[in-house]
Parts: C-alpha cells; sequence; structure tokens
C-alpha cells in the first residue's frame, strides 16, 4: 500500500500544510469523481516524475482506488471544503488537501495516519 511505499519517505511539514484553511480552492464532488493521473510525487523537497501508471479513481459511490507503483488498495472518502479524507481497510487515515487547482490539474498536500507527507500533483483524465 501507498503507507508502506511511503515510508521510505519522510517529509517536514510546513506548518501552512498543517492548517485547516481551504486558501480559496474549492473541488466539487462533481468534478473530483473521476481517475486522476499521478504525474509527480515531492518529498523533502525532491520532485519525482511518475510514469503514468499512478492514479487515483473516486467514485460517486464514495469509494476510491489508488494504483501507486507497486501498490494497489481501495478505501472511502469524503470531501469537505478542499480536503479528502480517505480509510483504508487497514484502516489508515489518508488527508488529501488540495492546495492550488487550475482547469483539470491539482496539487495536492498529502498526509497520512502513519505519519507520512509529500506533495502530489495530478491530471484529470
Amino acid at each position: 500500500m501507498m503507507m508502506l511505499l511511503l515510508t521510505a519517505f519522510t517529509f517536514a511539514a510546513c506548518s501552512s500544510d498543517d492548517d485547516d484553511s481551504d486558501n480559496g480552492v474549492l473541488i466539487s464532488e462533481t468534478e473530483l469523481v473521476g481517475t486522476w493521473n499521478m504525474t509527480q510525487i515531492t518529498v523533502n523537497g525532491q520532485s519525482v516524475p511518475l510514469n503514468g501508471n499512478s492514479y487515483v479513481t473516486f467514485s460517486s459511490d464514495k469509494t476510491y482506488h489508488i494504483v501507486f507503483m507497486d501498490y494497489d488498495y481501495e478505501g472511502t472518502w469524503k470531501l469537505e471544503g478542499n480536503t479528502i479524507t480517505g480509510v483504508t481497510p487497514d484502516p489508515v487515515v489518508e488527508t488529501m488537501r488540495i492546495t492550488s487547482k487550475s482547469g483539470k490539474s491539482v496539487h495536492i498536500a498529502y498526509s497520512n495516519s502513519d505519519g507520512k507527507k509529500m506533495e502530489i500533483d495530478c491530471t484529470k483524465r
């Protein structure tokens, strides 16, 4: 699962990533539902482009499916403002806060209940 992969990555959080402000960035459930290609991750200031095989699909039944490198898992999600909260069967709580949005592209500050943090750039298919 993503959290296992993220064990290799640790990210020192910035205070601006820890607040609950939506920074004026909002996304509707209609905009969110669909498949988003993960195009780049950033950990500890190091950006790594992804090859197109990593994506997340948010379904209207409030489930999501993530394929991230060699990991493939599902969970349930809810959206509040610009923050998506996902819960996997483990259970691990994942928080995906959209910090910017332009057209079909978003920048996400990701964290989970295991303490892993990264930034992810995604583009909707």
